[in-house]
């Protein structure tokens, strides 16, 4: 593709023409291509013997499709295809549209970029847009002169156009790729200075005013590419340099446009001087993610939607092993534990879908990007991974790239490959039987472990985890990788592997062994559930027996099961208590939420006995951290530290804690440095939780006046947690008003979904201006809204989340509304099913 894009940004409408290089392989009078909302306003095809066919357009919105009818017929061989357009700059943050910022003196600027991923290149360019016809394109930006531009490959020239005031930038031409990563960005932009890595130029790039908060993002980028490089043995394949862009309006994290990633600005722009250390890994964690796509996305791309998981589980992945690699000290598959128990809770519903899911309509693309595509698939690959090993995994990576680099792959692709470098390694493991049948499964095992009669030995057995009872009962079997780890009658262990393809299988693990840890590392995607005295045996010292991952996987399995009827919430509240002296604030993480999820549905005296025995459970543990970091403390001990005075400070109704962080924020506003960042989001949402209309407009000040995109939405969110009526009616009002962007509105509104004070009225809200709602905003923030309604958890209000989503449809969300309506059937379930015992539990025990 030769093409030429010049923009109108006062009037926000655009010309372009482009040329596209064809070969027609049989005589045709009509071609089809892709166009969506475009005036195409000539067409015809030629060739350099000058033959030449004008072109009849026909467009058809419904399909997103130009028919070009010939007046004769084309004949075999190589043609030009030429065609010039007119569009829209629009407001919907995709295909080509606008963006605003304001600067110091509040002045508007906006900013041009492009979103094309899954199917919105067709909405600026005419073109065949699927991702296995791949092209090269040369780009050329027709601009007034004191706006910059940046697209996929590196500029080769600008000059003005004499008496316009305005200027040409021309751009090589990019590899060969799909229409869906092409990207250009105009606007006021500045840069950083170049980073160089292995020959490879990299710049942060933000609008005027922000470099000050690219110096993170630099130096990971830089890391990233180095490992990556290094982990893939393939040098970067786009050429020899590569933008991130900071977007203000953007509606996902990032984009894996080939040489010009594009970012939301919480994910690329931090003060690594005040951020918590969760905000400075999100921002490493995103920026390799997309420089994973550079490959597995970018060099070799998915045939069709359908293989979309070889995009982002990979990503997903790949982001978590080099992330590994860069600083072990993060201890970053501990943190990923709570990514892939969220995927499990999705896969746990009837509505799940599998890794790899047949898409038949673009409106399908959009909703395979959840947990599924991302945290699932990449919780398989890590589950591979560690079977066959990480250098047996590198090798297969580096063998699937070059066989299919600069073409498309299917998933069976990447499983044959794996298979491949294992069987070089001599090793004999079926990986594309495993793999397949893991990709093509919706769903996932509970592992049931036993004693056996036999002495020295283990039962173990697999059945489907369902939450709900009457989605159950398929006869799914798996090929489950199982890692065991015994602790032998002498006190030391020992490690097994193998492979649980039946529905149950005893397995010899030693004579007057102690204690059998299954899953053991934390890397298999599968519950586990231990019957008769081998959970006692672990539990007798969990923190001994057990690590900080398999702690977490054992509390969260346990809630799980809860949530699925299979333990009651008196026993899951007991077996809490034993984790008392816990220091990992991951495995504190589902305590508190699991409890405070328990704490919800009880009222009057049973709730506050639970608030007493919540706070007897934390505040030793807390007094044993002590309330003020000390210098040489690790990340998790400060998280932790945050987590469990955030806890005492809301449900947990502690004065003096209240009194500290007032006075911590006091000294804040003062002087961000004078805390530890860490403290800060805790800090926000206790003051938020106790506050009043005073506290509110000084939060509603701080989110306005931000200096940095986490503060901004630190403050922001802060605006659904109080617990004023009043207040959170402005916090409604406020998400659907100019002074909060369309990217973030709907997930704020989904907050007062979720708080008890705001849920009847948000719903209400909701209901009577949906049509407003998904007109003026991105679907993806629709979707996180709906998905809110699950919190809506008593039998009244969902009758009437039941009866309004039975005549209202969520386009691009079909299936996502689903799993929310199955999710708050078991929300209601749990609420009816345990409320009542857990209350009698707590005053017997009170």
């Amino acid at each position: 593709y030769d093409m030429v894009i010049e923009p109108d940004l006062d009037a926000f409408t655009f010309s372009g023409r482009e040329t596209i290089d064809i070969v027609v392989e049989k005589p045709v009078d009509k071609i089809v291509l892709n166009a969506k909302e475009l005036e195409i306003e000539e067409a015809y095809v030629y060739r350099m013997d000058g033959t030449k066919f004008l072109a009849k357009v026909e467009l058809d919105a419904v399909t997103e499709m130009a028919s070009l009818q010939f007046a004769g017929e084309v004949g075999p061989g190589a043609w030009k295809l030429y065609l010039s357009f007119k569009g829209i700059i629009n407001d919907r943050l995709k295909g080509f549209y606008r963006s605003f910022w304001h600067d110091a003196d509040g002045n508007k600027h906006v900013i041009a970029t492009t979103q094309f991923e899954s199917t919105d290149a067709r909405s600026a360019f005419p073109c065949f847009d699927e991702p296995a016809f791949k092209a090269r394109f040369r780009v050329q930006l027709v601009i007034p002169e004191h706006l910059q531009a940046i697209s996929n490959s590196r500029l080769l020239f600008e000059t003005t156009v004499p008496g316009t005031g305005k200027r040409i930038w021309q751009f090589e031409p990019t590899m060969k790729m799909s229409t869906y990563l092409v990207c250009f960005v105009i606007g006021e932009l500045e840069h950083t200075e170049p980073v160089w890595v292995n020959g490879k130029e990299l710049k942060v790039w933000c609008p005027k005013g922000k470099l000050h908060l690219t110096s993170a993002a630099l130096k990971y980028a830089a890391a990233g590419l180095a490992e990556l490089e290094k982990f893939i043995g393939i040098p970067y394949p786009g050429g020899d340099k590569i933008d991130f862009i900071a977007i203000p309006d953007f509606a996902a994290g990032a984009m894996e446009n080939l040489g010009c990633i594009t970012f939301r600005e919480t994910a690329l722009l931090i003060n690594e001087k005040t951020a918590t250390h969760a905000e400075l890994k999100r921002v490493a964690e995103v920026i390799i993610h997309e420089l994973v796509h550079m490959w597995f996305g970018d060099l070799v791309t998915m045939t069709w939607w359908t293989w979309l998981w070889l995009n982002e589980s990979f990503a997903t992945f790949l982001e978590n092993l080099i992330l590994s690699f860069i600083h072990p000290e993060w201890n970053i598959f501990n943190d990923f534990g709570l990514s892939r128990a969220a995927a499990m809770r999705l896969d746990s519903l009837g509505r799940t879908h599998p890794i790899e899911c047949s898409v038949n309509h673009p409106d399908e693309v959009a909703e395979l990007f959840d947990l599924i595509s991302y945290e699932k698939g990449c919780s398989v690959l890590y589950m591979i991974c560690m079977y066959i090993g990480v250098e047996n995994f590198r090798r297969g990576v580096h063998l699937y790239l070059k066989r299919h680099a600069y073409g498309n792959a299917e998933g069976r692709a990447f499983w044959q490959a794996l298979e491949d470098a294992t069987r070089e390694a001599g090793l004999n493991i079926p990986v594309v039987n495993i793999m397949t049948r893991w990709a093509l499964t919706a769903g996932h095992p509970l592992i049931e472990v036993a004693a056996s009669p036999l002495e020295g030995f283990i039962e173990l057995s697999q059945s489907e985890f369902k939450f709900l009872e009457e989605v159950k009962a398929t006869g799914q079997l798996w090929p489950v990788p199982i890692h065991l780890r015994i602790k032998n009658a002498d006190g030391s262990e020992s490690e097994q592997k193998l492979l649980l393809e039946a529905s149950k299988q005893t397995v010899y693990v030693g004579s007057n062994y102690q204690s059998v840890v299954v899953n053991s590392g934390g890397t298999g995607f599968f519950r586990v559930h231990y019957a008769g005295n081998l959970l006692d045996k672990l539990m007798v010292s969990p923190e001994e027996n057990l690590s900080v991952i398999e702690r977490y996987n054992l509390v969260n399995d346990t809630w799980s099961a809860v949530r699925a009827g299979m333990v009651s919430a008196p026993e899951y509240l007991e077996m809490v208590k034993r984790f008392a002296g816990e220091t990992d604030p991951n495995v504190w993480s589902i305590i508190l939420g699991s409890l405070s999820a328990l704490y919800g549905m009880l009222n009057g005296s049973a709730r506050s006995t639970l608030r007493r025995l919540i706070v007897n459970l934390v505040k030793p543990a807390l007094d044993k951290l002590g309330h003020m970091p000390g210098a040489s403390e690790s990340h998790e001990v400060r998280k932790l530290r945050g987590s469990l005075m955030g806890t005492l400070g809301t449900f947990g109704g502690d004065k003096e804690v209240i009194v500290e962080l007032e006075a911590m924020f006091a000294s804040w506003k003062v002087d961000k440095s004078s805390i530890d960042g860490n403290l800060l989001p805790s800090i926000v949402e206790v003051l938020a939780y106790n506050g009043g209309s005073e506290r509110y407009e000084e939060f509603f000040s701080l989110f306005k006046n931000a200096d940095n995109p986490q503060e901004e939405q630190r403050f922001l969110s802060s605006l659904a947690s109080f617990k004023d009526a009043d207040l959170l009616n402005k916090t409604s009002a406020l998400m659907f008003s100019e002074h909060v962007r369309s990217q973030d509105a709907l997930h704020n509104y989904a907050r007062l979904l979720g708080n008890d004070v705001s849920a009847k009225a948000a719903w209400t809200y909701m209901r009577k201006n949906w049509t407003a709602i998904n007109k003026a905003f991105p679907a993806n923030g629709v979707r996180s809204m709906v998905g809110a309604c699950s919190a809506l958890d008593t039998p009244a209000l969902e009758k009437q989340v039941r009866k309004f989503f039975a005549t209202h449809k969520v386009r691009q969300a079909e299936m996502a509304t689903a799993q929310m309506l199955e999710q708050l059937s078991v929300n209601v379930r749990l609420r009816k099913a345990e409320a009542s015992r857990l209350k009698a539990h707590l005053l017997r025990s009170k």
